[in-house]
């Protein structure tokens, strides 16, 4: 079976074409979450950039004859005064339903991605950093959905505009960021503290990054990798003070950066950090595995069940 899947992202839309012999992939990055928090609904920029970008991905599936399309949209369109209208336009002009996930939904999936990774584990602590969200699933990974669920509108492109300024993010603003997340995942943290012998797993595109940065200016040499790196909250607290040292020219020429993610990686770093604070973790192992991996476990299953 061909399959394409769509993904909305608040940073980027992707695109993921599986045949039988080969995978492709394409991605725009459009920073729907920024433009979302800034102007609480998305602008007639954004609506024909999303459009055209769906048009486009169509046209890739039709060319590659995809028996299935599924495209699901995240954070942006729930967080926007117009998202789902925004949706059903985009899907009326593109020719491809969109279905605006829910938090709950998104992090199931994610978890059972991440629990088909880690057989070995018992209990599993999966958190999702996106540019719209911080996702936390927790559970024992026997069962078939997680036992806690939470999700919080924390991605370092929804908090951008009002955090960063051009990249930068000062001391009196990080300190009131960091409060911030530390009262929403209090409820997090309470639920954790009794459990014994948690697994704790990060994924998302900014966590792989900020570990590819890390490892590559560590080794001085970018790592074959990304899955299974660890980071730790040193490590991010180093970055944020390299960050803060830098100017965005600079920056782009640290080794291993990634310079579309380049402007949030020092919101990023903060957000990442006081989450791993705030769970009481000191280290962390990254995933490459998340909510790609979770659809088409879904869509598969689904095909093989019927």
């Amino acid at each position: 079976m061909r399959v394409a899947l769509i993904e909305m992202g608040s940073t980027s839309f992707r695109l993921t074409i599986e045949t039988e012999r080969e995978t492709h992939h394409r991605i725009h990055h459009l920073n729907l979450g920024s433009s979302v928090s800034t102007n609480g609904s998305f602008t007639e920029s954004d609506i024909t950039n999303a459009t055209g970008v769906l048009s486009e991905f169509m046209t890739a599936a039709r060319v590659h004859n995809c028996q299935r399309i599924v495209a699901v949209a995240t954070e942006s369109f729930r967080l926007a005064a117009n998202g789902d209208a925004v949706a059903t336009h985009i899907a009326r002009e593109a020719g491809c339903e969109v279905k605006v996930l829910s938090p709950d939904e998104e992090n199931n999936l994610v978890w059972q991605a991440m629990v088909n990774q880690f057989h070995g584990v018992d209990f599993l602590v999966a958190v999702a950093i996106t540019g719209g969200s911080v996702g936390i699933t927790a559970g024992p990974t026997i069962s078939g959905i997680p036992l806690h669920n939470f999700s919080y509108p924390l991605g370092a492109s929804v908090l951008a505009p009002r955090a960063s300024d051009s990249g930068f993010v000062d001391t009196s603003t990080r300190v009131r960021l960091e409060q911030h997340i530390a009262e929403s995942l209090k409820p997090v943290g309470a639920v954790l503290r009794d459990v014994k012998g948690c697994e704790f797993v990060v994924s998302g595109g900014m966590p792989l990054a900020l570990a590819k940065l890390i490892h590559t200016v560590r080794r001085s040499e970018v790592p074959e990798t990304l899955d299974g790196l660890a980071i730790d909250c040193s490590d991010l607290g180093h970055l944020i003070k390299t960050f803060d040292e830098l100017s965005l020219p600079a920056r782009l020429a640290l080794p291993g950066i990634s310079s579309k993610r380049a402007p949030n990686m020092a919101l990023g770093a903060t957000i990442l950090r006081q989450v791993l604070r705030s769970l009481d973790v000191h280290a962390v192992e990254v995933s490459n595995v998340g909510l790609r991996e979770g659809l088409l476990g879904r869509i598969y299953a689904d095909a093989k069940a019927a």
